[in-house]
């Protein structure tokens, strides 16, 4: 099995957890390629391999993320491109990813993911 980066991949839709989960293998802020998705649940890419998630814990998008997942409680933003995890203040316009070099805007304020 040949192993394709995040970046590189290719879906027609993508995922984030919406609320905090216990025991879930999805790294909070990260989006993730959606495989498929039944009425209660979809198979996400995480780690090269198709990982089951209720639908009622996921945000689903039709396009590929690229704007920064700003983390309010836990201050740190996570790369649309590569899901680096990357500690801030006050967040940036547009910040550039130390890991995979590329440049992308902060979500909206009122988009910021808060984790209880």
């Amino acid at each position: 099995m040949t192993t394709q980066p995040l970046d590189t991949l290719s879906a027609e839709r993508w995922a984030r957890l919406r609320e905090e989960v216990r025991r879930c293998e999805l790294r909070r802020g990260a989006w993730y390629p959606v495989l498929s998705v039944a009425p209660d649940e979809a198979v996400l890419v995480v780690r090269r391999r198709g990982v089951i998630i209720p639908l009622a814990y996921l945000e689903l998008t039709h396009t590929r993320p690229d704007r920064w997942t700003f983390l309010a409680r836990e201050r740190y933003a996570v790369c649309p491109n590569c899901a680096e995890r990357v500690a801030v203040g006050q967040p940036p316009a547009r910040m550039r990813c130390g890991k995979c070099r590329g440049s992308f805007e902060m979500e909206p304020a009122q988009q910021a993911v808060v984790m209880a």
